[in-house]
């Protein structure tokens, strides 16, 4: 576990990664961080700063200046502000001086070359030569390497009275499978399951639990960056993220120490997904949407099902991480820098699946009703986008291309989830056609989108498909009830209402009346946590990680009236129980 460590450590940058990493590594042993990592503001070569005591001695400030892999010659003094010399000469001349607060400027203080590698023989002289020239009573100096850090993390994080020898077991399979997604998935989920289904009904004990869980993905990140293959990291990211909003919602309006600590680290768990998304669809959709067919083909599949699959899956990821950008530029000062730069990031993402979408006509028709999901999760970017054309050109194309290969027994949109059923659909017989067909979110989702948007057409052709074709299938969609706050995020249970029947032969205000009106009455959507707490991204998150329909409730925010005024009134449908 030790040299897994050391290959994690070695592998981390210097920003938002080792930094992000060495405060709770501190604070796990005990310390008091009074100094993070910051951007844009002078850290005169103090990138953390702690106060505390280290095996019994007596309490010392620890001021570490931090370098990413091994420590070379020309990152020790090569004239640039970045090297290591010029920080620590800071850290003496400017931090110790102006900066230290002053109840800790009587107190021994060492300042801790910290680095993620090694300290390279070449560089070993200059380091000696310098620690012997500066130390004094008051100040020394100590190195910090990946050996040093990583025995730290061992016995602070994954001692085995906090992480169970299963759970380290888990853990190296979910690493030593990483060019197997899927397995590596499962492990990090068992570890999931193994270490938050242990007692931490005390708070000190989920504040380490979190912190261990952190460690674990940024673990997985590193190896699996350093692999090539960001598959199972992604997928973990995402139900980190949901697992452990199940256990920090509690603390989202307390500000004591324990609150305060476990919202610190559920927010570098969410920087770290971040950079997982970033790092994964950077490399797999920015590069390769605007060509045609290009990801597509980048797919390598030995059916076009493999690729269906994928690119729905892809699509619903760039859409979801373009909403999360969105979310967290809004989140900044109106008109700041950092607002302005995560907007432009959003639109690139929203410009992407545009791209995506009309490079790849494979999107133009779902193998699976459930790839509505993904096809809402689009929408939604593109709403927000202001591109109310594209959307009205993808949702026409599925429902035209839907129509014809249902008539023609060409694979239409079906209920079947097991891959092996869906290499063999469509299937001819009649009796097969309803089975696969016997209940649709889909073609109702297109249908209240083309009435929001006044597309008669596109409304017409659903009403026509389903008069004349799918008579026999149920139009429906899913709400949250007042289950699903305790089972949205952890998936534990079948939760939520289903109002089935919707009557897309109503006028279009009728249609929405019946859709929007459940959503009133189902008005547990806006009690769930993650949206009282304006975290709402979270529950798209969790209905494309766990496969359920995108609320409508959001979509109702962005309601666009019809162009019909006539409007007749639906039909009543009730809410049945899932």
């Amino acid at each position: 576990m030790k040299l897994i460590l050391k290959e994690y450590l070695a592998s981390l940058r210097e920003r938002e990664e080792l930094d992000a990493v060495l405060p709770d590594l501190l604070s796990q042993m005990g310390m008091n961080v009074f100094s993070r990592p910051g951007r844009g503001t002078r850290q005169d070569g103090v990138d953390v700063a702690a106060v505390g005591s280290i095996d019994g001695e007596e309490e010392t400030v620890y001021l570490f200046s931090i370098k990413p892999g091994d420590l070379r010659r020309p990152d020790w003094n090569s004239g640039s502000p970045q090297s290591l010399r010029p920080s620590l000469d800071a850290i003496q001349e400017a931090y110790i001086r102006n900066r230290l607060p002053q109840q800790h400027r009587q107190k021994k203080i060492k300042i801790c070359i910290c680095v993620g590698g090694d300290i390279r023989e070449e560089v070993r002289p200059d380091i000696e030569g310098y620690k012997d020239r500066y130390s004094n009573e008051q100040i020394s100096f100590e190195e910090w390497n990946g050996d040093r850090i990583a025995s730290l993390i061992e016995s602070c994080f994954l001692q085995e009275e906090l992480l169970p020898e299963a759970a380290r077991s888990h853990l190296r399979k979910a690493l030593a499978l990483i060019d197997e997604p899927d397995a590596s998935y499962k492990h990090f989920a068992m570890l999931l399951d193994l270490i938050l289904s242990e007692d931490i009904a005390k708070e000190a004990q989920r504040v380490r639990t979190v912190r261990q869980l952190s460690i674990c993905l940024w673990i997985l990140f590193a190896w699996a960056r350093e692999q090539g293959n960001l598959e199972s990291t992604y997928r973990a990211a995402e139900l980190l993220l949901l697992r452990l909003w199940h256990l920090a919602r509690d603390y989202r309006e307390k500000s004591s120490k324990t609150a305060q600590s476990i919202q610190s680290v559920y927010g570098a768990v969410f920087n770290t997904y971040l950079s997982v998304g970033n790092e994964f669809l950077s490399k797999s959709v920015l590069q390769h949407a605007s060509k045609t067919h290009g990801l597509s083909s980048a797919v390598h599949g030995s059916t076009t099902l493999d690729i269906n699959l994928k690119l729905f899956d892809l699509a619903g990821r760039t859409a979801l991480y373009g909403l999360w950008i969105r979310w967290h530029a809004l989140n900044f000062t109106d008109g700041s820098e950092q607002q302005k730069a995560l907007l432009k990031v959003f639109r690139t993402y929203a410009g992407a699946l545009k791209e995506l979408v009309n490079n790849n006509p494979i999107l133009l028709l779902p193998i699976k009703d459930d790839q509505c999901i993904d096809v809402a999760l689009g929408v939604l970017v593109l709403i927000m986008n202001d591109d109310k054309e594209s959307i009205e050109g993808w949702l026409t194309q599925i429902i035209d291309r839907a129509v014809f290969a249902y008539r023609f027994h060409k694979p239409y949109p079906c209920n079947i989830r097991a891959y092996h059923e869906l290499l063999e659909h469509p299937q001819p017989d009649e009796a097969y056609r309803e089975s696969a067909t016997v209940g649709s979110i889909l073609y109702p989702f297109i249908s209240i989108l083309a009435s929001m948007m006044g597309e008669q057409e596109l409304s017409t052709a659903v009403k026509t498909f389903k008069r004349d074709e799918l008579q026999h299938c149920n139009f429906q969609y899913w709400y949250p009830d007042d289950t699903s706050e305790n089972h949205l995020y952890v998936n534990d249970e079948m939760h939520g209402a289903n109002l089935s029947g919707i009557d897309v032969q109503a006028a279009p205000k009728g249609l929405l009346k019946q859709v929007f009106d459940e959503c009133e009455n189902m008005r547990q959507f806006w009690e769930l946590s993650a949206v009282k707490y304006g975290f709402w991204p979270l529950v798209l998150t969790a209905c494309r990680h766990y496969r359920l329909p995108v609320p409508l409730h959001l979509f109702r925010e962005y309601w666009m009236p019809p162009k019909d005024e006539g409007a007749e009134s639906a039909p009543d449908a009730d809410a049945e129980d899932v």
